[in-house]
């Protein structure tokens, strides 16, 4: 009979231990880099849809404090309509609490950081003031003379610009400057 030979084990066939447990901390550290993958999407998720909430209702405390003055108009409205011997009366109330209408408006609106800026004899200065007519008359040129429209500024920042009239010299409307006159002649 023919003795057995016990086989010998061939490291390279069989897996050992050390390839056994480096082979579960490599799955261990896959699913953890998962687990974190998809935790970072999540809270990636998360932080835009609360970037589009916050952004859809940041208007909210601006738009209740805008609801009071809406009330005043709406009020005032019927009164547009009144006449009679009272009518003169009529006419001055609607206009004194349209002016204070106007006047909780701005107050509003500058608790928010925006507030109006006067242009009225300040040198005209294109990042804070747009030109719509140049009136040429004496004095000193290019300040504004009189405001279409006025400018607002936003925490500082010019949100409109104010339209406005400036002042030329006379003759400067409609003449050339000298050196378009020479290329012309040449």
């Amino acid at each position: 009979m023919a003795q057995e030979k016990p086989e010998k084990s061939n490291p390279e066939t069989e897996p050992n231990k050390e390839d056994e447990k480096i082979h579960q901390e490599l799955e261990a550290l896959r699913d953890k880099l998962l687990r974190n993958a998809a935790d970072y999407d999540n809270a990636r998720k998360r932080l835009q849809k609360e970037r589009e909430e916050f952004i859809k209702f940041s208007q909210e405390r601006l738009l209740r404090e805008l609801l009071p003055i809406l009330d005043n108009f709406e009020r005032a409205l019927p009164h547009l309509e009144e006449s009679g011997p009272d009518a003169k009366d009529s006419l001055k109330a609607l206009t004194t609490g349209i002016q204070m209408i106007s006047k909780q408006l701005l107050k509003v609106l500058a608790g928010h950081g925006l507030n109006r800026f006067s242009s009225v004899g300040e040198p005209f200065d294109p990042h804070r003031h747009e030109a719509v007519d140049q009136v040429e008359e004496e004095g000193p040129e290019d300040v504004v003379i009189k405001e279409i429209l006025p400018g607002y500024l936003l925490h500082e920042r010019v949100l409109r610009p104010a339209k406005v009239e400036i002042r030329v010299r006379p003759g400067k409307i409609g003449s050339k400057p000298a050196e378009e006159k020479e290329e012309e002649i040449t």
